[in-house]
């Protein structure tokens, strides 16, 4: 099932926002739901490292204006090659829901409650992840 995700570009100042087209299996539930997005970037991560990507590729001039404003830049080269554990990732990332960390958004509606809530999902639905952003500070 081909369903489509809302990713931030960071650094843009204009259309921040971008739609990237994902391949999940069948989810019944928002842990599957997880597992599923987990799995697929765990794999896109291990590829890129078990692939010892040695060449870097160069960047734009647009490319390093945008990565200037959100304070770093570089190739997004990851120098250690190590690759990452799934099932730790998919637990961490289950964890990380219920405690709050981020929610997610099908087609603009918010599904919460457990990982046992079911989802129903239809072909190119909407999906949006949004990590909260923990303040802290004095008020006066």
């Amino acid at each position: 099932m081909q369903v489509q995700v809302n990713v931030k570009r960071i650094g843009k100042r204009r259309n921040a926002i971008e739609t990237k087209p994902y391949e999940i299996g069948a989810v019944r539930s928002i842990g599957g739901l997880i597992a599923a997005f987990v799995t697929a970037e765990v794999a896109r991560f291990n590829e890129r490292a078990t692939a010892g990507e040695t060449v870097l590729r160069y960047l734009t001039s647009e490319e390093i204006t945008d990565a200037a404003t959100v304070g770093k830049v570089g190739f997004g080269a990851d120098y250690n090659g190590q690759v990452q554990d799934l099932t730790a990732a998919i637990e961490n990332a289950r964890q990380s829901f219920e405690d709050g960390i981020y929610r997610i958004f099908i087609n603009g509606d918010e599904v919460g409650g457990t990982l046992d809530t079911p989802v129903m999902l239809r072909e190119n639905d909407e999906i949006t992840f949004v990590r909260l952003t923990m303040l802290a500070g004095r008020m006066w």
